[in-house]
């Protein structure tokens, strides 16, 4: 939900969730600026379908947004992070973004976590039982399950989540999360609990030994051990049993898969240890092969990239950058759609592609009314002799396809068009709209180019992937200007 927060003055801290489709700022307004530069009805917000407005309300001293004076009775686009100054008040326009109990906080400073149980890496991963045991049977059942996941994971964030899901109902575990390196930093990417709305500490102690040590560790029942005294940092977070296994694969360091349980009927044993450790190296593997594909990934969308950067320098017609900035709408578009990520790939290599059937054909080719359609059949059939490609292809041909069915090269109807080819449809548009660019668009610019393909929302263009690009310009995902 979109708010504005008094970022400075007398109210400072001060949210005004924006719940109805029109609030007005002032010295007597919903939105109440204790300024004494603000008029009693200083100005105004409000919402069109998912885009936010604000317009002055001829005030005596004036709106302004990101520092530059709003025109009286005109309306501006109000994205995520901008700045409006009445007087010398400030209030930031922002998405709510409340507490979230699933968002781990780690302990601070040293915890005595005594002697904790240790299994090296290569320690074997069956149970106590003997070999072909009831304890064997269902660690190989679980570690099966995790090897069939990671199989079908197609990103690392779906895959952790199932090695969680897994992890949970193999132990007692009340929450289980996984934390990946990111940039240097250890960052939650998944978590699974068996009671929602509890907040959970970390043991960053805990952590950096496993770490350090390069071992899964088992701390179990830290409150009955007497190796804990009353006042242990441990005791005192509540830590009953913790079992936290690295994620190492090649010798890489990828992150640890970390399991709480407050219970002490259910703490854990040797026994989970050692399957733990199973399951941790098997999204260790996982983690890096999924980065290779990814830096193979990169690597062709690099390929690419230079190919049409070329053309486009080539060519007397061709936008320079263009296709580059409607790939980089098309991902933002996908991301704001929580599109599954092979298809949000698709979509953005579609993007970046969209006008490959025009290399190497004469200039103005494809202008007559009868052939405009023919470089998007030309680009699909270029796209489909790469092993891999099929469904970029599929996209590239539709994306000049329109929800009533008055595009081409096929005239197909609604959902007959792949949603990838819809928002390589929508992105690519939105940038012909904003026209030629010699450097960031303007606010208005943007204004007009959404106002414009609003109005052709649900018939030409899809209605959901237009509100997908409203939300990517409002929460910055996709940057202009």
């Amino acid at each position: 939900m979109p708010q504005l927060r008094i970022k400075n003055g007398p109210e400072q801290g001060k949210i005004y969730p924006l719940t109805d489709e029109l609030v007005q700022l002032g010295r007597e307004g919903p939105v109440r600026v204790a300024d004494q530069m603000a008029s009693r009805q200083h100005a105004e917000v409000f919402a069109i379908g998912d885009m936010y407005f604000i317009r002055d309300l001829g005030s005596r001293n004036g709106t302004y947004l990101n520092d530059e004076r709003l025109p009286a009775d005109d309306q501006s686009l109000l994205r995520m992070g901008d700045l409006v100054r009445i007087g010398s008040t400030q209030l930031v326009f922002e998405e709510s973004s409340p507490r979230r109990y699933d968002e781990p906080e780690f302990t601070s400073g040293e915890e005595d976590i005594g002697t904790p149980v240790e299994v090296s890496l290569d320690t074997a991963v069956g149970g106590a039982e003997e070999p072909g045991g009831a304890g064997d049977s269902a660690h190989f059942s679980v570690l099966y399950d995790v090897a069939r996941a990671v199989s079908a994971a197609f990103d690392m964030k779906s895959l952790m989540q199932k090695v969680c899901d897994i992890a949970l109902g193999a132990t007692p575990a009340d929450a289980v999360f996984v934390f990946v390196y990111d940039g240097g930093k250890l960052e939650p990417v998944a978590h699974a609990r068996r009671v929602e709305r509890s907040e959970l500490k970390i043991s960053s102690t805990i952590i950096r030994r496993s770490l350090q040590h390069n071992r899964a560790l088992l701390v179990s029942d830290a409150l009955l051990d007497k190796r804990f005294s009353a006042s242990s940092s441990v005791v005192m977070k509540g830590i009953r049993s913790v079992i936290c296994a690295p994620l190492t694969a090649r010798e890489h360091l990828g992150g640890v898969l970390y399991l709480h349980t407050t219970s002490v009927e259910k703490a854990f044993t040797d026994d989970h240890l050692r399957l733990v450790t199973g399951i941790a190296l098997q999204a260790a593997v996982a983690i890096e092969a999924m980065r290779a594909y990814e830096s193979s990934r990169r690597q062709l969308m690099s390929v690419f990239r230079t190919l049409i950067r070329a053309h486009e320098t080539a060519s007397p017609t061709a936008q320079p950058g263009h296709s580059d900035r409607v790939r980089a709408c098309a991902a933002a578009i996908a991301t704001a759609l929580e599109v599954p990520p092979a298809e949000a790939q698709v979509a953005e290599l579609a993007a970046l592609l969209h006008e490959i059937g025009k290399i190497g054909a004469p200039e103005g080719a494809f202008q007559r009314e009868q052939s405009r359609c023919d470089y998007a059949t030309l680009g699909a059939q270029m796209l489909r002799s790469i092993e891999g490609l099929e469904d970029v292809a599929a996209a590239v041909e539709a994306h000049l396809e329109r929800l009533d069915g008055t595009g081409g090269p096929r005239q197909l109807v609604g959902h007959q068009i792949p949603r990838s080819a819809r928002i390589v449809a929508l992105a690519d548009e939105f940038e012909r709209r904003l026209g030629p660019l010699d450097g960031p668009p303007s606010s208005e610019a943007i204004k007009q180019a959404l106002m414009s393909l609003n109005e052709e929302a649900g018939a030409a263009f899809d209605e959901e992937v237009f509100n997908g690009l409203v939300v990517a310009l409002r929460t910055g995902a996709l940057r202009h200007g």
